[in-house]
């Protein structure tokens, strides 16, 4: 409560009026119990003038003086007998031949015309102060009868019952003080906690509650106040649950999200736009979006969606660390309350490089499909004309036209074969059965197809079984297993020149099976590597038609290897071979 300025305002208050309170009541009661006191000594010494005057009664001279002087030692007062005329009579403190006369004192006048008199004054002749009481007498002498009590004796009586008021007067300002402590606390507690929750709130802490105790409006604060907060915090908690479910679902996106102010500041970028434009998220935010990221297209879309309500859409190349094709969609937000100047804009980037590679393959597909269809149909209608104009009639070479139209539909043949198997693994339908299929009788069964062909070259086909691995086995589809094999080889006796060898060797990594295809031939360069699985791309194409392949080998190769949930890759070194591995689920343990 030290720092309260409210508790002191209100103590101070509360103090002041208590206290200022007080000090009426305690001057009022000192007032009227002095003036009770007065009353009553005033009275008491009527009273004693009555009694002196019956007490004197008959009494003259010297007789007269000492009864009064007796009569105001024994009742501790002034006695003062007057003549009518004023002279005095007898008096208990002097001689009455010393004294004035008396006529013209005030309380003589008084009593002279109403029966009583009363006066307080400074006694010239004993040098002190006394309050006088005279009292008319009956016809006879004295006249008068004055008594007086001297005001130190009166000041006395009434210090002590002036002392006891304003000691209650003081106790009771204490307890004023403690009564306006304890009511400006409890009046500054709850708003004190009020504040304090406040500041807490305003520091992200929802949900503060305050005591809230009574019937009154500070009690009714703390009840609304705590019904805001518990409001505030479940509202608070339902908009952090939707900018976190925000937050997961942008940074959740294969796009790249960039939200920017009207100066172009950026405000917000998920993970993927900090990926594809090679930028750290975290040290992005409220940076201006050309200080992040140097692409000059992304800043004309940028100025182009802020200058107007459409939206604006570009493709853009993107030269990093990988080259990425980026398709950007920028949107303006909503304008702010002044209904003209916009918030700001809306990134969202697409990368399209994958797109536009598998577009461009299919481009080459389609022009790869027609060539490689039209080269046999072209050769099977030229043999036909010939065999037409009269070849046919020709024992010579009929034969031989007739071989050649043999030999192009063969490899026509093979074409859309390899082409149908590859469009049913790629699309699901080929039905693979998985068994355990033990790995050195489908490669011996594989080398002993190929054999023949590879006699006619000179070639030699080796088998490298593991030490031990004579159980070793994958688990795949069987059939599935022998055209992998039978691809790999088949392309290594084709393009492996004569007089090689070839080498097909098979091990167990963990829980799975690696086989591997290893020729010392002409090797495959190093920019080719990372194609020759795509359907029709050939390393050196007119080897590869002189030989007859379809170019899907390698393709079909990687699709089963694929569904077989495994892996396959390429290694070679020009001029010293290439070896194909390829990884399979291995088969448990029986």
């Amino acid at each position: 409560m030290g720092r309260s300025w409210t508790f002191w305002r209100l103590f101070g208050t509360f103090g002041l009026l208590w206290l200022a309170s007080l000090g009426v009541l305690g001057a009022v009661v000192v007032a009227r119990v002095e003036r009770y006191e007065r009353g009553r000594i005033e009275n008491s010494l009527r009273v004693r003038a009555l009694v002196v005057r019956e007490a004197v009664r008959g009494r003259a001279g010297d007789a007269l003086q000492r009864q009064v002087q007796l009569l105001g030692h024994e009742a501790e007062m002034r006695v003062t007998l007057v003549a009518a005329d004023g002279t005095v009579l007898a008096d208990s403190e002097e001689s009455p031949a010393v004294m004035d006369n008396y006529a013209r004192r005030p309380e003589i006048v008084q009593a002279r015309a109403t029966g009583t008199g009363v006066d307080t004054r400074f006694s010239g002749t004993v040098r002190r102060p006394f309050t006088y009481v005279a009292v008319r007498g009956d016809d006879d002498e004295p006249a008068f009868v004055r008594t007086a009590l001297s005001l130190d004796s009166i000041d006395d009586a009434l210090a002590g019952l002036t002392h006891l008021v304003w000691t209650a007067v003081g106790g009771a300002a204490l307890a004023a003080l403690a009564l306006a402590f304890w009511l400006a606390r409890r009046t500054v507690r709850p708003l004190r906690e009020v504040t304090e929750a406040a500041r807490h709130i305003a520091e992200g802490n929802y949900g503060r509650k305050v005591y809230a105790a009574g019937r009154d409006e500070l009690a009714d604060l703390a009840r609304s106040f705590n019904h805001m907060s518990g409001r505030l915090a479940v509202q608070f908690a339902q908009l952090e649950e939707d900018r976190e479910q925000l937050r997961a679902i942008l940074s959740g996106m294969v796009e790249g999200v960039i939200a920017l102010s009207a100066d172009e500041r950026i405000l917000f970028v998920n993970d993927r736009a900090a990926q594809l434009l090679e930028f750290q998220a975290q040290t992005a935010v409220g940076r201006r979006l050309w200080e992040a990221v140097r692409l000059r297209g992304l800043q004309d879309v940028v100025r182009r969606a802020l200058s107007g309500p459409a939206p604006q859409q570009d493709e853009l190349n993107w030269k990093g660390a990988a080259e990425r094709r980026l398709t950007v969609h920028a949107a303006r937000l909503a304008p702010g309350p002044d209904k003209t100047a916009p918030r700001g804009a809306v990134l969202v980037l697409h990368d399209t490089t994958e797109l536009r590679r598998l577009e461009r393959m299919r481009q080459d597909f389609v022009a790869n499909v027609s060539h490689e269809l039209k080269t046999p149909l072209s050769v099977i209608k030229a043999n036909v004309e010939t065999l037409l104009d009269g070849a046919a009639d020709d024992p010579a070479h009929r034969t031989a036209f007739l071989e050649r139209i043999a030999d192009q539909a063969d490899r026509l043949h093979a074409l859309i074969l390899d082409l149908l198997s590859l469009a049913r693994i790629e699309s699901g339908e080929e039905v693979f059965e998985r068994t355990a299929v033990p790995l050195e009788p489908a490669v011996r069964a594989c080398l002993e197809r190929h054999l023949a062909r590879a006699e006619a070259k000179g070639q030699r086909l080796l088998a490298d079984p593991p030490e031990g691995g004579a159980d070793l086995a994958a688990w795949v589809d069987e059939e599935a297993l022998g055209q992998i094999v039978d691809n790999l080889v088949d392309n290594a006796v084709k393009y492996t020149p004569d007089g090689s060898h070839i080498t097909v060797r098979w091990r167990a990594e963990g829980e799975q099976v690696c086989l591997e295809v290893e020729d010392n031939g002409n090797g495959i360069p190093e920019q080719d590597l990372s194609r020759i699985f795509e359907r029709f791309y050939r390393v050196d194409k007119a080897r590869s038609r002189e030989m007859g392949g379809t170019g899907l080998g390698l393709s079909i190769v990687k699709h089963i290897v694929q569904a077989m949930k495994g892996s396959v890759r390429a290694g070679s070194r020009v001029g010293q071979g290439a070896t194909f591995s390829v990884w399979l689920p291995r088969a448990p343990a029986a």
